[in-house]
């Protein structure tokens, strides 16, 4: 076997092992009954605003308005509407961003506050409605979406990639924090060259450093 065969094949099984598990991971997810879903969501959210203040007080991330990312969640998915309302009643200068799919093929932060409305993108989630743009390289916070993480700061994504190519531009150097229920931390998530590493996980019990 040439080695451009040899790394063709452990390319199809880097695919198919991620294809498995997030199966296996999202239907666990899907499972998880509502109530339990909303106080969870709750619970992680009032972790993550703690890993927040915690961030940007001992790393003194910005000199300016601190800013993060954030995303609006869909189906199963961790609820992050208490999170983005605690950030959005932070008594500090402080920008929030949400990814945006609507007007191109990759992410586009775009400013986001009470006032802004919300329209569906292609997959159906809600993203701002506003031309305005914000470069990764002036993010200080990510908190991302996944479907499995583990505390070395291995993520599986949905198998698009989009999160993964907007950290992998080399001025995207904010702290990157995986939100999720604890269900969906595993022992080892199977990651390849181009898969971006989480430094922090945010669950319904608390948060970790990764490594």
């Amino acid at each position: 076997m040439s080695e451009t065969d040899s790394a063709h094949s452990a390319e199809a099984a880097l695919t198919r092992e991620k294809k498995a598990l997030r199966k296996t991971l999202l239907a666990k997810r899907d499972t998880l009954p509502k109530d339990l879903w909303k106080r969870y969501s709750e619970q992680a959210s009032v972790y993550a605003l703690s890993l927040m203040e915690t961030l940007s007080s001992r790393d003194k991330l910005s000199s300016g308005p601190l800013t993060v990312t954030a995303f609006l969640s869909f189906g199963s998915e961790i609820d992050t509407r208490p999170l983005i309302g605690s950030i959005l009643d932070v008594k500090r200068p402080l920008r929030l961003l949400l990814p945006s799919l609507r007007q191109s093929k990759t992410i586009v932060l775009r400013p986001f506050d009470r006032e802004t409305t919300l329209l569906p993108g292609p997959f159906g989630i809600l993203e701002p409605e506003t031309a305005l743009s914000v470069s990764p390289s002036e993010v200080d916070i990510f908190f991302l979406p996944g479907v499995a993480f583990d505390r070395r700061g291995g993520r599986l994504g949905y198998g698009k990639g989009y999160f993964d190519r907007l950290l992998a531009g080399r001025n995207a150097r904010g702290t990157r924090v995986g939100l999720a229920f604890s269900e969906q931390i595993v022992e080892k998530v199977p990651t390849g060259a181009y898969d971006r590493p989480m430094d922090y996980l945010v669950t319904e019990k608390g948060w970790v450093a990764c490594g």
